[in-house]
């Protein structure tokens, strides 16, 4: 498991490859977001870039909401992180929550909380270390 304290995050090639097949340039991206060209190539960034990075995508796309799904659709499986892998594989739907909240812990700065209290459940998302929105 990830400790959290740590300022370096994985940062999946795949999504530059994705951003490429929604016509978007990863050079577009990293100026737009401040950060050398070189972070294309990175496969750990800071918090800091992480966050920039996907400001930029959002502000280059428009609409956040699309833009995620957009890129959701286009990133190849193959290019997918086993950890992620590893929902598509679940029993069932809880299962793949709870795999989905394991690979939180591990990679992005963000933390998936999952309540059950009956029969309603409640999925939390929180942002790690950031004072972003």
């Amino acid at each position: 498991m990830k400790s959290h304290t740590s300022d370096r995050i994985k940062f999946p090639p795949g999504f530059w490859a994705g951003l490429c097949q929604l016509g978007i340039s990863a050079h577009d991206v990293a100026r737009k977001a401040r950060l050398p060209l070189t972070i294309i190539s990175e496969p750990l960034v800071t918090t800091a870039q992480y966050f920039a990075i996907w400001q930029a995508y959002s502000d280059l796309i428009g609409d956040t909401a699309k833009g995620i799904i957009k890129l959701a659709t286009v990133f190849e499986t193959a290019k997918y992180p086993p950890s992620v892998l590893a929902t598509y594989h679940a029993r069932d739907y809880r299962d793949a929550l709870n795999r989905m909240a394991r690979y939180k812990q591990l990679c992005p700065p963000e933390s998936l909380r999952i309540t059950e209290e009956g029969e309603l459940c409640t999925i939390e998302l929180e942002w790690l270390h950031t004072g972003q929105p």
